[in-house]
C-alpha cells in the first residue's frame, strides 16, 4: 500500500466474538464441508442476511446478528478463520474486506469478492 493512501472499506461488519466463534465453528464441521476429491472444501462464503451476516459452505449456513455494510459475498479460507478466531482479542470482532483481503480486527487473510 502506498504511504499516505487511505483505504475505504465498503464491506464492514461488527459482531460479537462469541457469535463469530459459533458461526465459523459450525460451518467448518464435517457435516458442513463438501468433499472435493480427497480434500474437504476450504472456503467459507460470508454474505449479508436479514439482520447480520451469514457464513456458508456448500452444505450448511449459520446466520448471526451484526452491524454491517456488506454489499456482496466474500469468500475466504474457513480453516484459517477457524484457527484464528479463538485468538482474536476483545468481545467484538470487526470484519472488513478491501484489496483482496478479509481483515479480522487487524489480521489480514486472503479473500475475494464473489
Amino acid at each position: 500500500m502506498e504511504q499516505g493512501r487511505t483505504i475505504s472499506f465498503v464491506w464492514r461488519a461488527i459482531l460479537e466474538r462469541y457469535d463469530f466463534l459459533e458461526a465459523i465453528g459450525f460451518v467448518r464441521t464435517r457435516a458442513g464441508l463438501r468433499a472435493q476429491g480427497i480434500k474437504m472444501e476450504a472456503d467459507v462464503d460470508i454474505m449479508s442476511s436479514g439482520n447480520g451476516l451469514s457464513f456458508r459452505t456448500a452444505n450448511i449456513s449459520y446466520d448471526c446478528p451484526a452491524e454491517r455494510e456488506w454489499p456482496s459475498p466474500i469468500r475466504a479460507n474457513g480453516a484459517v478463520m477457524r484457527r484464528l478466531a479463538p485468538k482474536l482479542e476483545g468481545e467484538r470482532v470487526t470484519l472488513t474486506y478491501a484489496e483482496g483481503a478479509l481483515i479480522l480486527n487487524s489480521t489480514r487473510i486472503p479473500a475475494r469478492e464473489l
